[in-house]
């Protein structure tokens, strides 16, 4: 008879040969002869017949699958409570066999660090040995209620844990804000950038919106000083955040923030982009006072574009808008553009009664960004009309405003603004070296349109003085510039620059 059992590994197959099991003629159930009170199968000196399988081939099966008699016996009830079919025990006994060793694997090593569950579960693992599988369960059992108790203990613990790490953080957060808007009191930008961003780190999971709303704030301080790469940087994650969290106001409020950064390094194009994604948010929501906001933003980007009609357009729809809400700075904002354009198309009367306008009511409400802008552009009209102390009184008022709000870009408008004055009255020295600094502020903080403008003005007054040669660098890096702006005064400045290249080739 061959050995039908050569693997102590996983399920094996019974072969059908004289006694495999399933081709007993004894379908009755197990005949079973003992003598005393003897468990079935357990004494081999008793029993003749177990489960209908010969004592012979009974042992055969037991040791082929190297398992105990206990836990043998119990494989045979398994089959039995299972009803599984006569026929099919010889193809599942290797297969309990084989998940019973693997279980028992399982015990070999019992760690826990409540010695009460270890116990527990190293008495499961020599029932299971045993093929007391009923009395495995309930140790287990045990030993599981136990862990669950002390899970459900702990689970308290850290919820009331987690509720003070929360306080915690928000405390922290609150202390950075607490700090930022200090320093912003007093202009100092930088630092409030930097507590501003702190506050974002230290919030906890969950405060989306708090953290999207500082690191906009840190990306428009940052702005205020010119660190254009930063702010877009932090405004981008905040849009981001704005977007995920389905905040509608607050990603039109990101997109005109990244569209005035790329305003200021003369980028229309894509300052026009982010303005057009936002005005349909704003009259999504009804949010009358940020559409005010941007459509005097998008007649900015038509200003600086040269487009004065298309420009006054869109002021027009602005003012009345922010006159119905009652928002005095963005009104004062709005009337400083409007006048902007009229004194742009030769209206001084007009332009000078819009900037009157607008400096009451920045004064009134104590806007310094709004009162520096009104007074550099009064400046500006009073130049225009050769009364030259008048404009010089008004730049050097809005010259000290940007220096104390730390306004980089109005501080390099209102010296580039000075030295036309005092170039104006043949006062070459003291226009060249306001020039100068208004210059180096344009390169630091990268304004485009600015840098532009300025190096055409120092041309333009070595041009005056007979100085060629000083001349030309300025005005064809004013002429680069303005390629990259595609501004409607290129073609005049291509020309000069022609002229006073040729100017010098005669010279040689």
């Amino acid at each position: 008879m061959s050995n039908l059992f050569k693997s102590k590994g996983g399920p094996q197959s019974i072969g059908q040969g004289d006694h495999a099991i399933g081709s007993q003629t004894n379908n009755h159930g197990p005949v079973i002869s003992t003598s005393g009170d003897q468990s079935p199968a357990v004494n081999a000196q008793t029993v003749t017949i177990s489960y209908g399988v010969p004592l012979e081939r009974y042992e055969q099966i037991k040791k082929d699958l190297d398992i105990g008699d206990a836990a043998f016996a119990s494989f045979f009830k398994i089959l039995e409570q299972g009803s599984i079919p006569r026929e099919e025990w010889g193809a599942k006994l290797p297969e309990i066999a084989f998940r019973h060793k693997e279980l028992l694997q399982r015990f070999e090593s019992v760690t826990s660090d409540d010695p009460q569950v270890k116990a527990l579960k190293e008495q499961a693992g020599q029932a299971i040995e045993n093929g007391e599988y009923d009395r495995a369960d309930e140790l287990l059992n045990q030993a599981k209620e136990r862990d669950r108790a002390a899970v459900s203990k702990m689970k308290a613990r850290l919820a009331e844990q987690q509720a003070a790490l929360e306080k915690r953080q928000l405390s922290e957060a609150e202390s950075c804000i607490d700090q930022a808007r200090l320093q912003r009191l007093q202009y100092r930008y930088e630092k409030s950038a930097q507590y501003f961003q702190e506050a974002a780190a230290a919030l906890p999971e969950g405060y989306e919106w708090e953290r999207a709303d500082c690191l906009g704030w840190a990306g428009q301080d940052l702005d205020n000083i010119a660190r254009y790469a930063e702010a877009l940087r932090l405004d981008e994650q905040s849009l981001s955040i704005y977007r995920e969290i389905g905040d509608r106001k607050g990603e039109a409020k990101m997109l005109n923030n990244i569209s005035q950064i790329y305003d200021v390094q003369g980028e229309y194009d894509n300052a026009l982009d982010y303005l057009e994604q936002s005005l349909p948010i704003c009259l999504e929501v009804g949010d009358k006072e940020f559409e005010g906001v941007i459509l005097n933003n998008i007649a900015g980007i038509y200003w600086s574009k040269g487009d004065y009609p298309q420009a006054l357009k869109y002021l027009e729809q602005s003012l009345p808008l922010r006159r119905e809400i009652d928002d005095k700075e963005g009104e004062g904002s709005t009337l400083t553009n409007i006048g902007a354009i009229h004194f742009a198309q030769g209206d001084d009367t007009a332009a000078l009664d819009y900037y009157k306008q607008a400096l009451a009511i920045a004064r009134k409400i104590k806007d310094k960004a709004t009162e520096s802008k009104v007074l550099n552009n009064i400046g500006q009209v009073y130049h225009a009309q050769g009364n030259y102390d008048a404009a010089l009184e008004y730049a050097e008022q809005d010259l000290a405003i940007t220096r104390q709000i730390g306004d980089r870009r109005g501080e390099g408008g209102s010296l580039n603004n000075i030295s036309a004055i005092y170039k104006a009255k043949g006062d070459y020295p003291a226009a060249l070296k306001q020039y100068e600094q208004a210059l180096a502020i344009a390169q630091e903080i990268g304004a485009k349109t600015e840098e532009a403008g300025i190096s055409w003005n120092m041309g333009s007054l070595y041009v005056q003085q007979g100085e060629l040669a000083k001349a030309e660098p300025y005005i064809s890096r004013a002429v680069e510039l303005m390629e990259q702006l595609e501004h409607p005064k290129l073609k005049d400045w291509r020309e000069a620059l022609a002229a006073v290249r040729a100017k010098l080739r005669g010279q040689q």
